[in-house]
C-alpha cells in the first residue's frame, strides 16, 4: 500500500516538520530564547499543526498529554542552556558542570520532532539566533527518549 505524501515516513519529512514548527515559534516570540513553557504540537495527516499542550516541565507535559489518535507527527519545543562538550585541547569530554554554570554557556531553543519511528532535532543558539541547525542525530539527553516513549503510548 503506497504511503500518503503527507505522512512522516522519511528523515526529510520529519526534519521539515521540526523546521516548520521552529519557524512558527520563532515568528511569535519577542525573545527567541524566552519560552516560559515547553510546547507540544501535534500534526494531522495534512501536516496542520495544533498545540496539544504547554507546561514548564517538558516531561510532565508529555506525561499529562495523550497522543491524539489522528496525530501523524509531533514536535516538542523547549528552551534552555547548552555548553560545549570539549576540553581546552579540543577533545570531546563529559561536562563537569551543568550547562547553565559553564563559562561558555549559551541559550538554545530546540524542536524535537517525531514521526514513524524517527526523531529529528533542530536547534537555534543565542550565538547565532537566525541560523537553524539540524542535529546529525536524534539529540542528546533524555528528552528524545521520553518523547519516543510518549509517541509509543508508554505513558498511558
Amino acid at each position: 500500500m503506497p504511503s500518503s505524501p503527507h505522512l512522516t515516513s522519511s528523515y526529510d519529512d520529519v526534519l521539515h516538520i521540526a523546521e516548520e514548527i521552529d519557524l512558527l515559534v520563532h515568528a511569535e516570540l519577542v525573545s527567541p530564547f524566552k519560552l516560559d513553557k515547553a510546547r507540544l504540537y501535534g500534526l494531522n495527516k495534512n501536516s496542520v499543526p495544533s498545540l496539544l499542550g504547554e507546561n514548564e516541565n517538558p516531561y510532565e507535559l508529555l506525561m499529562e498529554t495523550a497522543r491524539p489518535l489522528k496525530c501523524h507527527a509531533a514536535c516538542l519545543v523547549v528552551t534552555g542552556w547548552a555548553a560545549p562538550f570539549e576540553n581546552e585541547m579540543g577533545n570531546d569530554q563529559e561536562p563537569d558542570c551543568r550547562p547553565s554554570e559553564h563559562p561558555k554557556r549559551q541559550r538554545v531553543r530546540i524542536c524535537v520532532a517525531i514521526g514513524e519511528a524517527m526523531i529529528v532535532t533542530v536547534m537555534r543558539t543565542s550565538e547565532n539566533p537566525e541560523e537553524v541547525m539540524s542535529m546529525s542525530e536524534r539529540g542528546i539527553g533524555e528528552l528524545p527518549d521520553v518523547l519516543e516513549a510518549w509517541w509509543n503510548g508508554r505513558f498511558a
